[in-house]
């Protein structure tokens, strides 16, 4: 037996700015806009007010509930944390263009081939001008004044940044370009004044991606000395008063109702407008909503967001990208605004390659994949989870990759150069996209042109880096491992010990040229796995160990039971097999009431009450169960008795009387209109004690009510490391009265519960 030692979490120590608070006051709520109830079913999407006419993380057991990765500094102390930024350090630092001027004199390609194009480029000659105008319309030909004026003076500026000695006359014609268009620019919009053509309010867009890029350009011509002053402030001016507020007031509210390239262009915009101003509000509001940041309020985000814009992941750290089943185009958009979304973080010390293990990475590596064709000249058979069309009504759900059209967008520098040339890590997707796409510079109004002169770098040169990222999830009792490769590594062995020290013993290989995953069905116990890299250089260290419990084990146990009506605190099981207390926080009329047996009970007023429990609970957890005893006076059709998700937008819940008048387990990665159920035949029985209990293997998924099943589901595809659990709550959801009654007796279960053991519990 295992000796388990006591830990106390305690919410203090996760540092900010990604600290979750245990304490959410209700009076942010009236701030908020109606959000799903949680017993709304499918039925009920459109009564919340969602879907909006725009187009648009088994069994392991966690560390103590932390929020996501702190962002680790790269070159530079982090400007989230700081409000201080580095310049010029958006796409390009200053550091980057001296490299890149050293590889153009030495002649190293594919840096001299990119600098003689750029030489050439009509674009960026010294006799074009600027077309400036005081308006802009996504839909009339003004925006293509603004498009290729970004075009020409990207080109002019380069052309200046990187000549040697530097050929000033290109940095006055790229201060011709800016100073003409911050004296002359005022609107962004749709349609102008007086048309009749439907406004799709795609200027949103247009303001993110072209706001992006003038900053850009802003950010490289600030060093030179013969831009004035008054005039660099009338550009920055312009970028803070005509493009940044569409950017802010769309990322202010989650609008899961729109693709997520709406999401990433604002968020593009706002953090490059961000540091180029020198504007740390609209550079956090940026980080924030990509990483799903609430900073302790409760708020949504948007598809772009990586919990949401990663909407399923598939076994081998695969990530299935939220416009997939809509087309290439639009996907590799989503790759392109993200890398540089990331690249402009780190570049000012901040890490949003890296969170949640890499996630960006595996919506890379899928839609690489998606574009790619096999060695028979056809597309790659890709795994999909459907997903609802957010901009269709519901239900429109996707059921697979839309492959029509592979697409060559050089969208895949910064994450190629990042992971695998900077990191060392694998990517060969990704990788042999690059090869692919590099011919194709830009053009496109979407992307910043040169990507290959301003992005590459030299190929990893380090030793072979161990494997990364191991995860083992436990999925229809078997054991599912995915992993980050290394540069390097020819394949993969996967080993299993019975002691997180080992000895470890080999269970099979997995070439490097496959998806880095593996099944295993080990007996039950508790388990440890580790993958090593074999090749050349190969090092002799190992992955991270990913502990397992076959078949399941408990995750949290939570009496709230304490006679004197105080206890909160309960027992959760961490990465490491050691036992924390954690401690639940009562919130807004929350008391005790009578338990069971000469106890006490949480009670909930049926108003704004609450128990708040930490995040993290549920964030590596495909098969689970979740238990727990309830009293109910009475019954209300938006009310929960438990709710856990990222937010409003991908959550589950359980309601004792649904929209439907039944009591109903849901889980939804889209909000309603993709919603799987589980339901019983009946609302939750009232005044007296029930047991509910909820079991998840595979993709079954079984409702209990005092120890017999009552419902069940086969099609379960949705799980809870799936949709996140950044807030989870007792006795209420997200926004709409609380349940009416009691709660004790609370437990999570990493693995699904017999139904035999389920009984045993409601005895």
């Amino acid at each position: 037996m295992m000796k388990k030692s006591v830990e106390r979490a305690s919410v203090g120590a996760v540092p900010n700015p990604v600290r979750r608070a245990l304490s959410l006051g209700l009076g942010l709520f009236p701030l908020l806009p109606f959000l799903p109830g949680c017993g709304g079913g499918v039925e009920d999407a459109s009564a919340a007010g969602l879907g909006q006419p725009q187009e648009k993380t088994g069994g392991a057991a966690p560390t103590v509930p932390t929020a996501p990765a702190k962002p680790a500094p790269a070159t530079a102390a982090s400007a989230y944390e700081s409000g201080v930024f580095r310049h010029p350090a958006l796409l390009v630092t200053e550091d980057a263009f001296t490299r890149i001027r050293a590889h153009i004199k030495a002649g190293d390609q594919p840096w001299t081939n990119w600098w003689n194009t750029l030489g050439v480029d009509h674009f960026g000659t010294l006799d074009t001008k600027p077309f400036p105008l005081p308006a802009v319309y996504r839909a009339d030909g003004s925006k293509n004044n603004l498009y290729v004026d970004i075009w020409r003076a990207w080109s002019l500026v380069l052309h200046w940044k990187l000549s040697d000695p530097q050929d000033n006359r290109y940095a006055d014609k790229a201060v011709e370009f800016l100073d003409a268009w911050a004296n002359t620019l005022k609107v962004i919009g749709t349609v102008p004044p007086g048309s009749t053509a439907h406004d799709d309010h795609t200027f949103i867009i247009l303001a993110g991606i072209q706001g992006h890029q003038l900053a850009q350009i802003g950010e490289v011509l600030r060093t030179y000395p013969g831009w004035a002053p008054a005039s660099l402030k009338r550009f920055q001016d312009m970028l803070l008063n005509v493009f940044a507020p569409i950017c802010s007031n769309f990322l202010s509210d989650g609008r899961i109702g729109s693709h997520a390239n709406w999401d990433m262009a604002s968020m593009a915009g706002a953090m490059a407008i961000g540091v180029f101003c020198d504007q740390p509000d609209l550079y956090r509001l940026a980080y924030d909503c990509y990483a799903g940041n609430n900073r302790g309020k409760l708020r949504n985000f948007g598809n772009g967001s990586i919990v949401h814009g990663v909407y399923y992941m598939h076994p081998g750290h695969f990530g299935q990208w939220e416009e997939s089943g809509r087309d290439q185009g639009h996907s590799t958009l989503g790759m392109s605004l993200g890398g540089d979304l990331m690249e402009m973080a780190w570049n000012q010390g901040d890490d949003l390659y890296g969170l949640y293990n890499n996630r960006f990475l595996s919506a890379a590596e899928y839609v690489a994949r998606s574009n790619l064709l096999d060695e028979n000249g056809k597309p790659y058979a890709m795994p999909y989870a459907r997903e609802q069309n957010p901009t269709a009504p519901h239900p429109a759900p996707w059921t697979e990759v839309n492959q029509s059209f592979q697409h060559r967008r050089n969208a895949w520098e910064p994450i190629y150069n990042h992971y695998v040339n900077r990191m060392g890590l694998a990517a060969p997707n990704v990788a042999r996209m690059v090869t692919w796409c590099e011919p194709n510079y830009g053009g496109s109004s979407d992307d910043v042109m040169y990507p290959t002169l301003t992005q590459r770098l030299s190929p990893y040169a380090g030793p072979m880096k161990p494997p990364s990222g191991l995860t083992a999830h436990l999925r229809g009792n078997r054991v599912v491992l995915s992993w980050w490769g290394s540069v390097g590594a020819t394949s993969y062995a996967v080993k299993r010990a019975s002691q997180a020290n080992g000895p470890f013993s080999l269970l099979g290989t997995v070439s490097a040229s496959e998806l880095l995953t593996y099944s295993d069905t080990p007996p039950n116990g508790i388990w440890f796995y580790q993958i090593t890299a074999q090749g050349n250089g190969a090092p002799n260290t190992g992955s991270n160990v990913a502990r397992i419990a076959v078949p399941g084990e408990t995750r949290l146990s939570l009496p709230l039971n304490d006679p004197n009506g105080t206890g909160t605190v309960g027992a959760v099981l961490t990465a490491a097999g050691t036992t924390a207390l954690v401690q639940g926080t009562l919130l807004d009329g929350a008391t005790w009431g009578d338990g069971r047996v000469n106890d006490k009970a949480i009670a909930f007023d049926g108003q704004k009450a609450g128990l708040q429990l930490p995040s993290g609970l549920f964030a590596d957890l495909d098969d689970f169960s979740i238990s727990f005893w309830a009293y109910a006076n009475g019954l209300h059709w938006d009310s929960c008795m438990f709710f856990a998700g990222q937010d409003a937008n991908a959550a589950m819940a359980i309601a004792p009387q649904s929209g439907s008048g039944v009591l109903r387990f849901m889980i939804f990665g889209a909000t309603f209109n993709d919603a799987q159920v589980v339901e019983a035949p009946w609302a939750m029985p009232i005044r007296r004690w029930v047991h509910v209990a909820v079991t998840l293997q595979g993709n079954t998924c079984r409702l209990y009510v005092d120890g017999t099943e009552v419902g069940k589901n086969d099609d379960m595809l949705l799980s809870p490391r799936q949709v996140g659990d950044q807030v989870t709550f007792l006795g209420r959801n997200w926004a709409h009265p609380s349940f009416n009654g009691r709660i004790q007796g609370f437990r999570v279960q990493a693995g699904a519960l017999s139904a035999a053991e389920v009984a045993t519990l409601a005895r």
